[in-house]
């Protein structure tokens, strides 16, 4: 083991450096400890001490290779070479000089060659989340779950999304989305409203895998993904299965992908997605509307298009709380009423003051999306009801209504929680 191990907060810093800038370091061979990710040893040379590090996208010598080779054999020259001075409080890059004759060691008089850190204005490494997650959904025809009766059992066992009446929805560990198939196409020859959101979130969930597949070249564009681009992936496979097999259909959307510490959102209608973080809502998304009841979609005969949707990038903290769901949620729960039932579920999860930290239990994302759809059910099948969302905008409108609004409801809850995978494994 080395003598001088580095500390674990000098080795993560180091990670980062890496990942910008492990292309252009050389593999230095060494014989002995190659599993650590780096560390120092004693040096006879009359350069500062090395650095060693084995990036994971280039080979890993065999120890044959390394014991024909002597350690000091092969080594490029002192200024393309990563060094970690004694006693281990800078990491310092040397850069190739343009001139030969301008090669200098970093120093007092050089100091634009030397990158401290721990400098406050560093920039920090991002934190990594992944989603813990969980949904509900009743449909307006029985209360229940309800598979579109317009496909085979054996069709859809081949769909990565699942149905709710008009609705559909997937969930991942960085990635939720909800589609509401707009039922206004009811009685038209050949309409499957909720075929086509169940179309629109099957492929928007097979183009986040690419991004999972390292055969695929998005692989390395993971922390690139864009929301709307991944809508317009899946809207143009729909149009595309809509022309081949006759369907007429049309549905909103809202789409959340996790990267690192920041949701980036597309909405499109009136579906909604809320971020409430301890016990207060720190983002709430706004329906697009071209008039009462008449939601922005995508779909056949639709003027809308995916680049029309709300985009938003919102930095998350371990523990929010994000609830997404079709308008059967919004249109029967005001903003008060789901931040109610989410924080009666976390008080019953906190511990009291003075019982220490590890006495708080895990938040159930599972329990809090039940409770939202069952309330919002509630809402919907009482005409008596005194208040709505959906009532309180008709009578805006100069409408006649009362009570909740009967619709499909789909609530996914997911809860952020720190990535057990490592940040740099798309490293280059």
């Amino acid at each position: 083991m080395p003598a001088n191990p580095i500390p674990t907060s000098l080795r993560l810093h180091t990670t980062q450096l890496l990942r910008h800038f492990s292309p252009q370091l050389p593999l230095l061979p060494y014989p002995t400890h190659t599993s650590r990710l780096c560390h120092l040893r004693p040096t006879t040379s009359p350069f500062p001490t090395r650095l060693h590090t084995l990036p994971s996208s280039r080979a890993r010598p065999t120890p044959t290779s390394l014991q024909s080779q002597p350690t000091s054999a092969h080594l490029p020259p002192p200024s393309s070479l990563l060094w970690l001075e004694p006693p281990h409080t800078h990491a310092v890059l040397l850069s190739q000089p343009r001139h030969q004759d301008a090669q200098q060691a970093p120093s007092a008089s050089n100091p634009s060659s030397i990158f401290d850190f721990f400098d406050k204005a560093f920039p920090a490494p991002r934190k990594s989340y992944v989603f813990s997650h969980a949904a509900t959904g009743f449909s307006k025809v029985g209360g229940k779950k309800l598979v579109s009766p317009k496909i085979s059992p054996e069709e859809d066992s081949k769909y990565c999304s699942m149905q709710v009446g008009e609705d559909s929805y997937f969930m991942r560990y960085d990635a939720l989305g909800v589609a509401d198939g707009v039922g206004g196409w009811s009685g038209t020859p050949g309409a499957n409203p909720a075929l086509y959101s169940r179309k629109m979130m099957h492929y928007a969930f097979m183009e986040l895998e690419r991004y999972d597949n390292i055969e695929d070249e998005r692989f390395y564009e993971y922390s690139d993904v864009n929301p709307v681009e991944i809508l317009e992936a899946s809207y143009e496979q729909c149009q595309i299965d809509a022309m081949r097999e006759g369907i007429v259909g049309s549905t909103t959307v809202c789409l959340a992908i996790l990267r690192d510490d920041e949701l980036r959102i597309a909405n499109l209608g009136d579906c909604g997605l809320t971020i409430i973080r301890r016990n207060h809502f720190a983002f709430r998304t706004e329906e697009q509307q071209h008039s009462f009841n008449f939601p922005y979609q995508l779909g056949t005969g639709q003027f809308d298009r995916p680049s029309d949707a709300q985009q938003f990038r919102v930095r998350v903290q371990r523990g929010d709380i994000v609830v997404i769901g079709s308008d059967g949620v919004f249109d029967n729960l005001f903003d008060e009423d789901i931040l109610e039932e989410v924080t009666r579920h976390v008080a019953s999860r906190t511990a009291p003051p003075g019982a220490g930290r590890r006495s708080n239990l895990r938040i159930e994302p599972q329990v809090i999306a039940d409770a939202l759809a069952n309330r919002a059910k509630s809402v919907s099948e009482d005409s008596r009801n005194a208040n709505s969302p959906f009532q309180s905008r008709a009578v805006q409108e100069g409408l006649y209504y009362q009570g909740g609004k009967r619709d499909d409801i789909s609530v996914l809850v997911a809860v952020i929680n720190d990535s057990e995978d490592t940040p740099d494994r798309r490293m280059s």
